[in-house]
């Protein structure tokens, strides 16, 4: 691991799992999800319904228990603990599912360049360039090529850029010319991951071809941090559910996750 990686770049890896058994059934999962995703968005189509339903994508290491081991895995958490230290809780998680989907052949579209800090703490303005807080984990379950929906990241967006006047807006349709040349794309093997601050821009390309593909992101944040109220729908009911911050941590003998 780098910690000089992730002071210049904003981002450390890729690293490797230590354990990757469970691949599979966690890709499983995603997609069984995303069926039921799709079942949701027809039945309140055809009903003339505003789809209410909770994203099942989002906070399913909750209740699933092949996903929530991932989380303890030896590598992952060695990481994180030496670039971020171990007072960490896990407040979100996400699927992102990439393949050819549609009957006219189209696949999943472009996720436009954004960051991942949703929050600061409570009510609290979000700051940009505080780098003591907020880290997003992101586990490429399949292989995530340079067609299949890349991701690409704008290395040391976590610090100001000079002649880049970015606000806290979390999503940009596009980069301006002067951080052009910081557009690197991160293609990950299946198994590997990376660790950023969750303030580095970036984004998804929309699927070109071959194999579809399937990543898992975390959220994580330092004990303490308050989640605004607005941040804590949560479909699998977990974490945000009680007062106290539940660790990131398998050692200190808490049910990281709820």
């Amino acid at each position: 691991m780098s910690a000089a990686q992730l002071a210049r770049d904003g981002l450390s890896g890729p690293h490797e799992l230590a354990d990757k058994s469970d691949l599979d059934k966690v890709c499983e999962v995603a997609l069984e999800l995303k069926a039921l995703r799709r079942q949701q968005n027809r039945v309140v189509a055809v009903a003339g319904l505003e789809n209410a339903y909770p994203n099942p994508f989002i906070d399913r290491h909750m209740d699933i228990g092949c996903i929530r081991d991932l989380y303890f895995d030896a590598n992952l958490q060695s990481v994180v603990a030496a670039l971020f230290g171990t007072d960490l809780f896990l407040w979100r998680t996400n699927f992102f599912v990439k393949h050819q989907q549609d009957r006219d052949g189209r696949g999943t579209g472009e996720n436009i360049w954004h960051h991942d800090r949703h929050f600061e703490s409570g009510d609290a303005p979000i700051d940009l360039y505080d780098t003591t807080n907020h880290f997003t984990a992101l586990i490429a379950l399949t292989d995530v090529g340079m067609d299949a929906g890349r991701v690409e990241y704008l290395k040391g967006s976590h610090r100001p850029i000079e002649g880049f006047d970015r606000d806290i807006a979390r999503h940009i349709k596009e980069v301006p010319a002067v951080v052009q040349d910081r557009v690197t794309p991160l293609p990950l093997e299946r198994g590997q991951f990376v660790v950023f601050h969750s303030s580095v821009l970036h984004r998804s390309l929309a699927f070109g071809g071959g194999a579809g593909r399937v990543s898992l992101a975390a959220r994580l944040a330092r004990a303490g941090t308050e989640i605004p109220q607005y941040g804590a729908a949560n479909p699998a009911g977990g974490a945000q559910a009680r007062a106290e911050p539940h660790v990131f941590y398998r050692e200190t003998g808490t049910l990281a996750f709820n």
